[in-house]
């Protein structure tokens, strides 16, 4: 019996292995939802907290860190509102976390970052420019989601003197023109419109948030309302 159960334990050993492999993964988890109101707007909102479900949702992958908020905005009978994107907020209990949404260049951007600075040195009316890409993720200087700048390569710094005018710098955002960028145009067509707003609207708000969530901890607010909107969130109910 021995000796059939050691010829027998590789022919096992294989067998539970291929069991594994063939194992499916595990699949995204659902998207938790809630709404709130006051007597002027109402929000219903979906929350898509985990990467998996992100790249379910959209069909890419926006990278790292990024939570998007489905949001259904609904004035009153008869209101007329300017809905304004930086007037939500996405907060975690668990650690304090705050993001204001982002804009989708800041995640899949094609900008640079602009920065002149007019005047000059000991009064010789030099003109200085500096490019630097901006919230370009995986470009040098290009930054994070946050579009955070960093020093070019090779760049060298100018060094300024105690008489240097910089009164006139200048910030500016221009458009460069590079190949054509599937994920910023999906997130461009899927945000949520604002300006003047009579009939309900819906669409997405990207926001930046690190580490582990739990549902339970998140809140969007809505900050123009008198009082606030919040919005906390539950799971959704399968049908």
């Amino acid at each position: 019996m021995t000796r059939i159960l050691t010829r027998l334990l590789p022919s096992l050993l294989a067998a539970a292995t291929l069991l594994c492999a063939d194992k499916p993964k595990d699949k995204p988890g659902e998207p938790v939802s809630g709404e709130g109101s006051d007597p002027r707007v109402a929000i219903k909102a979906k929350a898509y907290y985990d990467r998996d479900q992100v790249k379910s949702l959209l069909g890419m992958d926006p990278g790292e860190s990024i939570v998007v908020v489905e949001v259904t905005f609904t004035p009153a009978q008869g209101e007329e509102i300017n809905l304004n994107l930086d007037d939500f907020l996405l907060r975690s209990d668990r650690d304090g976390q705050k993001s204001r949404p982002l804009e989708p260049t800041q995640i899949a951007g094609s900008a640079v970052m602009v920065v002149k600075s007019q005047g000059g040195t000991q009064g010789t009316g030099m003109s200085q420019q500096r490019r630097v890409p901006y919230g370009v993720p995986g470009i040098p200087g290009g930054g994070g989601p946050m579009g955070q700048s960093l020093p070019m390569p090779n760049e060298t710094p100018v060094a300024g003197t105690a008489t240097a005018d910089t009164s006139g710098a200048v910030a500016s955002i221009e458009d460069r023109n590079v190949k054509k960028n599937p994920l910023l145009d999906l997130l461009k067509a899927r945000v949520l419109t604002d300006g003047e707003i009579k009939k309900p609207v819906t669409g997405l708000l990207y926001f930046q948030m690190e580490g582990k969530l739990r549902p339970k901890d998140l809140e969007l607010v809505y900050r123009k309302a008198p009082p606030r909107v919040s919005v906390r969130f539950v799971p959704v109910k399968k049908k």
